[in-house]
């Protein structure tokens, strides 16, 4: 990642981690009826500190030139890519059947199997039109 793009990370995730507390803090739950305030900060809060925790260290890593090189090397993006193959199969699967069991068994509500089933949507939509256009300029 670049330089850039991680400083972003790293912003963003101070700013999520402030809006929740200052969401939280100033009383605008109240506003706006939200069911579990709590769970706004504590969400908030985790996200926010994973987004500067992943900036940060990535920002001060330094690479070495073996590491560099080990990276780039062909065998372990091939190892890379099958890993990541087997990854993505494999998650399909269990949150095809995760909605599944959860929907029938009656602890998933509308909202939550909506935003799982968009997420998984849109994942499928962007893995046929990567594969579309490798097979076309390839």
């Amino acid at each position: 990642m670049k330089k850039k793009a991680l400083i972003v990370m790293t912003a963003a995730g101070f700013l999520v981690l402030l809006g929740g507390l200052l969401l939280y803090g100033l009383g605008i739950h109240k506003l706006v009826p939200v069911p579990r305030p709590d769970l706004l900060v504590v969400g908030t809060s985790l996200l926010g500190i994973s987004l500067i925790i992943s900036g940060v260290c990535d920002l001060f890593m330094k690479k070495t030139k073996e590491m560099e090189i080990e990276e780039k090397d062909e065998r372990n993006v091939a190892l890379n890519n099958a890993a990541m193959a087997v990854g993505f199969k494999t998650l399909n699967v269990t949150i095809g059947v995760s909605i599944f069991a959860l929907i029938f068994t009656g602890y998933m509500t509308v909202v939550p199997c909506l935003t799982i089933i968009i997420a998984y949507t849109i994942g499928q939509i962007v893995y046929v039109a990567r594969l579309w256009y490798l097979n076309k300029t390839m």
